[in-house]
């Protein structure tokens, strides 16, 4: 999986929306994504044992992907279900939409879960 939190910003537009549903919470602008990502990548990732494609489908403004997330111990290889839609503005992408529990939302967030907001 891909760690590099500088290249991965780079692919952003410079106020970009990241929720979570159907919790219903936002995390907007640049400064707080980064943050997000940065959890995500050093907290998040290394619970990860493996993930496995369910379905995908795009077009040319946006992409969906559903996939399976098989957990490491002390998880007991829990395997999570995530859908994440992906919107482009241009060349750059405007944020994501995670479809998830509330667990794996607290997990995929980390120290940051707080930062997001209800809508």
């Amino acid at each position: 999986m891909n760690t590099d939190l500088q290249g991965t910003m780079d692919t952003l537009v410079d106020d970009p929306v990241y929720e979570f549903h159907p919790a219903r919470l936002r995390l907007e602008g640049r400064e707080k994504v980064e943050r997000f990502y940065r959890e995500h990548f050093d907290s998040f990732f290394p619970l990860i044992e493996s993930h496995a494609p369910v379905s995908e489908c795009w077009d040319s403004h946006s992409a969906c992907l559903e996939y399976d997330l098989r957990m490491k111990a002390p998880r007991d290889s829990q395997v999570y279900r995530i859908m994440v839609v992906l919107t482009r503005e241009g060349h750059l992408l405007a944020g994501e939409r995670f479809y998830v529990c509330e667990e794996l939302a607290r997990l995929m967030a980390g120290a940051t879960f707080g930062e997001f907001v209800k809508f």
